[in-house]
């Protein structure tokens, strides 16, 4: 079955044929109108000749195309085409002109002797054309195979990315249900009632990080639905310890985030924050648009310190998350303000369902 993109490339090619073989006839009847003395009455008479000239150039090319294509001469490199094509160029200056000789001895018997004045120039002309045919149709060959070079090079690229993004997610999910296993054992002894709201919530939570692993993005207010249901988790495990408040644009709900990142942000501010605290302390979520950048803050009570079996892993890579996914146009930077820890995430404005 012939596709769309190879009917308009015989379109093109059909077309490019006629204008160049045309154009090249039209320098022709230009000289001849010029040795003439520019007299277009002496020119009109060899018009025909013109005329099927530009049919036979148009025949003897599209054979030596077949030619080419059949001996798979456009994948050859430029040193070994180039052997090929100045002779066969030089082949097709001298057929042409003669192809076209009877006609014009059949018209014009009696310019045979000054015919032959013209066989030179018109083979030198001829062969010269044949060149420039030959330099545009290998050229766009040739740039062709090297757009296609660069596409598959960009879809590996794409690839290697997508494999790397769902290695650093895969990284992050299993530390996240570890986390929240070890919260619901310590609940299960101390206090039943609980334990059993945090095994639904925590099912929720394994529900949507199993979700997670097959997608990239997700909407905020997906991810901000996720990081409610943790810190009610962590609220019963921590009692008293640990406060939360939220606050979401609601213009911010549809844009998408990479998923379970802020979640990562919000357990780590837990984890490395809160959790260590005697007295406990709070988290605090907040989301904005800015310029057509979405800002997510994420504030914990803490102090930024290398705590014993932190690895900055988890930073690491949702910072590579942000890279492959948004290059350098999103961030994700940490700070310290006051008694708390401010991490503040910023990615490009991407409406639209997960």
């Amino acid at each position: 079955m012939i596709g769309p993109v190879t009917v308009r490339r015989a379109h093109v090619y059909w077309l490019c044929q006629i204008a160049g073989w045309s154009s090249w006839t039209f320098v022709g009847l230009s000289y001849a109108y010029v040795m003439s003395g520019g007299g277009f009455a002496a020119m009109w008479p060899y018009l025909p000749t013109y005329i099927s000239g530009i049919v036979i150039s148009i025949g003897w090319s599209s054979l030596y195309r077949l030619f080419i294509r059949h001996r798979g001469w456009s994948e050859l490199p430029p040193g070994k085409l180039l052997l090929r094509v100045i002779p066969a160029s030089f082949a097709l200056g001298v057929v042409i002109p003669y192809t076209n000789m009877p006609l014009y001895l059949i018209l014009y018997p009696e310019r045979a002797v000054v015919f032959g004045l013209w066989v030179l120039p018109a083979v030198v002309g001829t062969t010269w054309c044949v060149g420039i045919w030959n330099v545009a149709y290998f050229g766009v060959h040739y740039f062709e195979r090297w757009r296609q070079a660069e596409l598959d090079k960009l879809q590996l690229a794409v690839i290697a990315a997508e494999a790397k993004l769902h290695g650093l997610m895969s990284q992050v999910n299993p530390h996240f249900l570890f986390n929240c296993l070890n919260s619901v054992r310590a609940l299960v002894v101390e206090d039943p009632a609980k334990a059993q709201t945090a095994v639904t919530a925590l099912s929720e939570l394994m529900r949507y990080s199993l979700h997670a692993s097959r997608i990239a993005t997700v909407s905020l207010e997906t991810e901000i639905d996720m990081v409610r249901t943790y810190l009610s988790l962590e609220e019963v495990r921590l009692d008293d310890r640990l406060t939360s408040q939220i606050d979401i644009a609601a213009d911010t709900c549809g844009v998408q985030i990479p998923t379970m990142l802020v979640q990562e942000l919000v357990e780590n501010g837990v984890k490395h924050g809160v959790e260590r605290l005697p007295g406990g302390g709070s988290i605090g979520v907040a989301s904005w648009l800015d310029d057509n950048m979405l800002r997510v803050r994420v504030t914990s009570t803490g102090k930024i310190t290398a705590h014993d079996g932190s690895t900055r892993v988890g930073l690491a890579n949702a910072r590579e998350r942000l890279r492959l996914l948004y290059g350098e146009r999103a961030s994700l930077a940490l700070r310290e303000d006051g008694r708390s820890v401010v991490a503040e995430l910023v990615v490009p404005c991407a409406l639209g369902a997960a």
